[in-house]
């Protein structure tokens, strides 16, 4: 097929974000003096710990002569601040798990597009450069068709 069409970046990221917002065990793991904090495409230095960010989102085409397909894939970090170096990462592993139990979900509605497949593609936990700050990132992978 050689016609090209506008990639669902943008749907499919909204998409990510209204599901991870949804999800009862992030909201649990971000709430803060009952305001939800939760996540974010983009935070500046005073966010405040804990909170998700959606980024750095890139494609792949699979395209043939009958169909457009395009594997995009987008990364999640997970933040969170404490001194104490057990509970930092235990949290850090609970709202890796938690995004990703909801993003592997194949409840995806994206206009004029199908998912076809779903993948993590990576997750692992590092020390932040700030002290205390353990950085979470999951690798999702979504194989979309444009219908």
């Amino acid at each position: 097929m050689t016609n090209y069409y506008t990639l669902p970046f943008f749907d499919l990221q909204k998409v990510m974000y209204q599901k991870l917002t949804a999800c009862e065990a992030i909201t649990n793991i971000t709430r803060k003096d009952d305001e939800d904090l939760g996540v974010y495409d983009a935070v500046d230095e005073n966010t405040p710990y804990p909170y998700v960010t959606i980024s750095e989102p890139y494609s792949s085409p699979f395209d043939t002569k009958t169909s457009n397909i395009e594997t995009i894939t987008f990364t999640i970090h997970t933040w969170w601040k404490d001194n104490d170096d057990y509970s930092g990462k235990r949290k850090t592993y609970e709202m890796l798990s938690a995004c990703q139990s909801t993003l592997m979900a194949r409840n995806y509605l994206i206009p004029g597009t199908k998912v076809l497949n779903i993948t993590r593609r990576e997750s692992r936990v590092i020390d932040d450069n700030s002290p205390g700050v353990k950085h979470g990132i999951l690798v999702m992978q979504y194989k979309i068709q444009n219908i």
